[in-house]
């Protein structure tokens, strides 16, 4: 009997903790996201691959990480000098609500210098990215060439109406400005919801 209790008791926690490990918006509180395990729900996107069509992909790596042994890998041979790729996530809000939304995350970048840096892709709206997409600065690591790739700490601020499905979606990546095959790293992602009315 005490068995039959217990697995109804294990059964009952497995089916909150379920319900909780979804994409739905926190009353209160921070998102964190650091790919340990797998996507943690992040998919691959991209555009303006395809003519000419270029080489890209987007995977969880252990190459070089900011928390814990994994980051995501950005790679993009964007030599149609169009290419934009990214991963996205929607969020499960109120319909016709909006959010103040904070967006964190750590980027590895080895681009010195000042010329032909690529541009970061930050987006927070209520539909899917395309063609809606925030550009938000040059992917420089303010360091020197023998530096190789340097950990940068990126910090964004969105107000955003969700729509009558209550979806949010996030958008992190890049867009290539320059005619080369370039790597970046994301890890230690933030996110941070709060309803102003």
């Amino acid at each position: 009997m005490k068995f039959k209790y217990f697995s109804c008791l294990i059964i009952l926690v497995l089916a909150v903790v379920t319900s909780c490990a979804g994409s739905g918006i926190p009353s209160s509180g921070i998102l964190t996201f650091s790919f340990e395990e797998d996507m943690e729900g992040w998919v691959a996107n991209g555009t303006d691959l395809d003519n000419p069509p270029v080489e890209w992909s987007i995977e969880r790596s252990n190459d070089i990480a900011s928390d814990g042994k994994t980051a995501v890998r950005l790679y993009l041979n964007n030599m149609n000098d169009a290419g934009k790729i990214w991963i996205e996530r929607p969020f499960d809000g109120e319909p016709n609500r909006t959010y103040q939304v904070h967006v964190k995350y750590d980027f590895a970048s080895a681009d010195w210098g000042d010329m032909n840096l690529w541009t970061i892709i930050t987006s927070v709206s209520p539909q899917p990215p395309v063609p809606g997409l925030l550009y938000q600065g040059d992917t420089g690591n303010n360091a020197r060439p023998e530096d190789g790739f340097v950990w940068l700490r990126k910090s964004y601020d969105f107000d955003v109406d969700s729509g009558p499905d209550g979806k949010i979606y996030i958008v992190i990546g890049v867009w290539g400005t320059w005619e080369t095959a370039r790597t970046y790293y994301l890890d230690n992602v933030s996110i941070s919801f709060t309803a102003k009315r």
